[in-house]
């Protein structure tokens, strides 16, 4: 594989970062809530033939307070189902905080359309850059000829120019994607009436 084809493929795999990352959080988030369901419904399944399993060879009073221990436990799973719940929809409606290295490089998921629009365009404009870069390092007179920094330094100026031109493009996206994530954050604190 030569590098011609080499840089479309990375382009467009830089280019679903966002949607990959998204795909990635959704997944991990159903299959914990699946094995929290799946450990529920294990617990009850044992429970409910334990009791019936007890009710076989206990007394009436033993079987009671088996019955009522078994109850108690029961309200205990339910009680952390429930807690789960809450902590989900509380990590849904505030959102974490990002850190900083999160919101340089856009490394969270956006919440809003216009955010993922700017998302996106940041990691074409990033990933478009760095082919770029690998390109201005190519003397154009031998395409097949390999990367060469030294090539690179001898057009120094013209190459920053151009680099500089797509590094400020994706310095705006950037920070119009971040803006676009308080506001987003700043609309949910707001009380509902």
């Amino acid at each position: 594989m030569n590098l011609k084809e080499i840089i479309p493929l990375l382009a467009a795999v830089i280019g679903l970062t966002p949607v990959i990352l998204k795909w990635l959080n959704d997944r991990s988030t159903e299959a914990a809530n699946r094995r929290l369901i799946q450990q529920a419904k294990e617990q009850v399944e044992f429970w409910q033939v334990w009791l019936l399993a007890q009710r076989e060879v206990t007394t009436d009073e033993r079987f009671a307070l088996l019955k009522n221990e078994i109850a108690k436990r029961l309200d205990n799973l339910l009680e952390k189902n429930i807690e789960q719940e809450n902590q989900e929809k509380i990590k849904k409606h505030e959102g974490e905080s990002h850190s900083f290295f999160q919101k340089v490089f856009l490394l969270y998921l956006p919440h809003t359309t216009s955010g993922w629009i700017f998302h996106t365009l940041f990691y074409i404009t990033v990933s478009f850059t760095l082919m770029l870069l690998l390109g201005l390092s190519i003397p154009p007179d031998n395409i097949n000829a390999a990367p060469s920094w030294e090539y690179f330094k001898s057009e120094l100026s013209m190459n920053i120019t151009i680099l500089l031109f797509f590094v400020i493009i994706a310095f705006i996206l950037q920070r119009f994607a971040n803006r676009i994530e308080r506001h987003y954050k700043q609309k949910k604190k707001v009380p509902e009436k």
